[in-house]
């Protein structure tokens, strides 16, 4: 059997291992009563519950360890994902536990001085208002015929969840927060951020021979958050709100690592409204079933981290198109050259997109 098909064996033997894992798991079931009783008393720290494991941990485990790709670039990237995702799981498995944070920051790391020194320089800008009066069954309207426009079948429906939108490729899926009013700035941001990057950067991946272009590159996470904001700053839709929210999301890592939830939210509320404190903290407390101790989930600096290093690497003469070949990072791009079979991306976000949701 030669390299190429070696390859594509044990691409495929992790794609079918890694679909199994349910990030989503980390998601406390009783966060509505939890908020009650924070908003009661910001002293008190939540203490989360979990769903039941949503995979079998030994199973899954055992199908990532059977995964040995030949030696090559490509192979080594597959490895390395291989062994990110081992730690995965044993992340999740560990959910309510302080081993929880320790497999948190082996498979995310933690922000480096640059990232949480931007992210003090932001914190002090001045908050904006935006007039939100779309409801989120137009929201979802508008970001149906979007989609439509790049010929995507994907749905878009509204569901009970934090953040404004949510993209699950796999599903060929964008749920958007229900119950809620958006600002028209706030529609185009989705789309910049959740169309334009996340489900081009997934469609495109998933015409390349590979699937790890799909599913994503270990370490891919920082460039896709990155090159997000950084399609937000470009079309002119990031404000000052979504900076200290990015900010915001960085600190409170590193603060996780050694302070309570409700050190956390305090801090917060000297900055932001209670939700968005709530939000936030509650974003890097997850994962811990007490919230007093140290720790948590350490993903959210990448939103920062990876702007940085987008910003950096378009100002240094880089191509936007290739970080489009799907889901890998600027440090993966060398590898292009080796891989048989590349597509070049056919799908780019586009300027025209902000106009016409001008006219829905």
């Amino acid at each position: 059997m030669s390299d190429f098909f070696r390859l594509k064996k044990s691409d495929a033997q992790l794609q079918a291992a890694i679909d199994k894992v349910a990030f989503f798991d980390i998601n406390p079931l009783n966060l509505v009563f939890e908020r009650e009783l924070v908003l009661k008393n910001q002293d008190y720290d939540p203490f989360f519950i979990y769903p039941d494991n949503g995979f079998d941990f030994e199973n899954v485990q055992a199908e990532l360890s059977a995964v040995d790709a030949p030696e090559s670039l490509l192979g080594t990237i597959i490895n390395r994902k291989r062994d990110l995702f081992i730690d995965k799981c044993e992340m999740l498995k560990n959910r309510g536990s302080k081993k929880f944070g320790v497999f948190s920051r082996k498979v995310y790391g933690i922000p480096s001085k640059r990232v949480l020194e931007h992210a003090a320089s932001l914190l002090p800008l001045e908050p904006v208002e935006e007039k939100s009066d779309i409801p989120s069954s137009k929201a979802v309207s508008m970001i149906q015929a979007e989609m439509n426009h790049y010929g995507f079948d994907y749905s878009v429906v509204a569901k009970r969840i934090n953040s404004g939108a949510m993209v699950l490729p796999v599903r060929k899926k964008v749920l958007v927060r229900s119950d809620f009013l958006f600002s028209e700035k706030f529609v185009k941001r989705l789309v910049a951020h959740e169309i334009g990057t996340h489900v081009l950067r997934a469609e495109n991946g998933r015409e390349q021979p590979f699937s790890i272009f799909f599913h994503g590159f270990p370490d891919f996470l920082s460039t896709e958050e990155g090159l997000a904001v950084y399609n937000e700053e470009r079309f002119g839709l990031l404000n000052n709100d979504n900076l200290r929210d990015y900010a915001a999301r960085s600190v409170a890592v590193q603060m996780c690592l050694s302070s309570s939830f409700s050190g956390i939210y305090k801090y917060l509320l000297g900055l932001f409204p209670e939700p968005t404190a709530f939000r936030i903290a509650t974003r890097v407390k997850r994962g811990l079933a007490d919230t007093s101790k140290p720790g948590g989930c350490t993903k959210d600096y990448v939103y920062i981290d990876g702007y940085l290093k987008v910003r950096g690497y378009m100002e240094n003469g880089g191509s936007l198109s290739s970080l489009y070949y799907g889901k890998l990072g600027i440090e993966h791009l060398p590898v292009l050259q080796d891989i048989q079979g590349l597509s070049r991306p056919r799908h780019l976000p586009r300027n025209q997109s902000f106009k016409s949701l001008l006219s829905f």
